[in-house]
């Protein structure tokens, strides 16, 4: 399971839109591979109890990828510390959570949301990946 998980990982750093249909890349765009530690758990609900527990974090944002797979990211109440986890459920509804990214931000900007993004009109950008 870790594995699978760690090629869909992979597989997101690669193709960032894969629900869409994709277009030709921009030339300055490359692939990377790199080797990346995975830090897994049987379950959501015991990445949840590490999280609080060890420090201080809740879930903050969650992004459903797809049927199976669930990105969730966690901070803490001074968003000094920040984790990015990503659920997959296999095919026999077996479930494993692995912390993709973790980090620390003494200035408080381990997360933060843009409170009023201005969304571009498709179209009007580089025109890659949009539908």
């Amino acid at each position: 399971m870790k594995n699978l998980l760690l090629a869909i990982a992979l597989s997101f750093i690669g193709t960032p839109l894969l629900a869409q249909e994709l277009k030709p890349r921009p030339d300055e765009m490359y692939d990377l591979q790199v080797p990346i530690g995975l830090h897994c758990m049987p379950s959501f609900a015991s990445i949840i109890d590490v999280l609080a527990r060890d420090f201080g974090e809740a879930p903050v944002m969650m992004a459903h990828m797809s049927q199976t797979t669930t990105m969730v990211w966690f901070t803490n109440k001074d968003h000094t510390t920040t984790t990015l986890v990503v659920t997959k459920k296999g095919s026999d509804s077996e479930e494993s959570s692995c912390i993709m990214w973790s980090g620390s931000s003494p200035s408080g900007m381990g997360f933060s949301l843009n409170p009023n993004p201005e969304f571009p009109k498709a179209g009007t950008g580089t025109s890659w990946n949009e539908t």
